[in-house]
């Protein structure tokens, strides 16, 4: 079966898949190369699109552009023209090849540092609903976020889709749907190779999720806390 063929199989029946792949014991260091080869290249061309688009954006802003809903949003007293004339200030972007530069260095940076984010908080939120009773440690998590991400790596490439005019916008809510997919998806791999009821590995990317947006609520709550209070 082909490497391709057989992610899109596990994706399909993540359980059955994910046991399958956790019994043969695959090893930290290869496990590491294929989410690379898999990921790096889908993280790449999207980052390239982002980057490009939001410079676009950028570009617009300085010639004067507002979007349509600019004054709603708007607070009471300040006049469009004068954001106008403010926007034209704004300094010049960095060039495409700068920007290239610094993606070629943070990309890879980022997926690892995504790789790595997953398995701490996934491993911890695992040990919290008493998922790691088997005792197989950190590195089983590791390899398992590996495994992973790099067939979650299919869902970066789908995403892709998102930047095609027009249908990128009919495409929002499926791929939205798709990404909260493979959220919980690397939860089934988390309990294949803790060997831990499906469950509760899809449940500790839930209460990942949660985790993560109670500290970034607290973090925005603590900022507006911040600039609220009188000199």
């Amino acid at each position: 079966m082909g490497p391709l063929r057989q992610a899109l199989r596990v994706i399909l029946r993540p359980a059955e898949g994910f046991r399958e792949t956790a019994s043969e014991a695959p090893t930290l260091g290869p496990s590491i190369r294929r989410m690379l080869a898999w990921w790096l290249p889908a993280a790449y061309a999207h980052a390239g699109l982002s980057a490009w688009s939001a410079l676009r954006v950028y570009q617009a802003l300085r010639a004067g552009w507002l979007p349509a809903w600019t004054g709603v949003v708007l607070p009471a007293g300040l006049d469009p023209e004068g954001l106008q004339d403010l926007l034209r200030q704004l300094p010049a972007p960095p060039s495409l090849v700068h920007i290239g530069l610094w993606l070629l260095v943070l990309v890879p940076v980022g997926v690892l540092g995504a790789w790595l984010h997953h398995a701490v908080w996934d491993h911890t939120c695992l040990w919290l609903l008493g998922g790691l009773k088997e005792r197989r440690g950190f590195r089983a998590s590791l390899v398992a976020e590996a495994q992973a991400l790099r067939i979650a790596a299919l869902g970066t490439v789908a995403a892709l889709l998102g930047f095609i005019p027009v249908a990128g916008v009919a495409l929002g809510l499926p791929l939205a749907l798709l990404d909260a997919y493979l959220w919980v998806f690397r939860g089934f791999s988390m309990a294949a190779f803790h060997g831990c009821p499906t469950w509760k590995g899809v449940a500790a990317t839930v209460l990942h999720a949660v985790l993560v947006g109670l500290c970034a609520l607290g973090l925005l709550a603590a900022f507006a806390a911040l600039v609220g209070r009188p000199a």
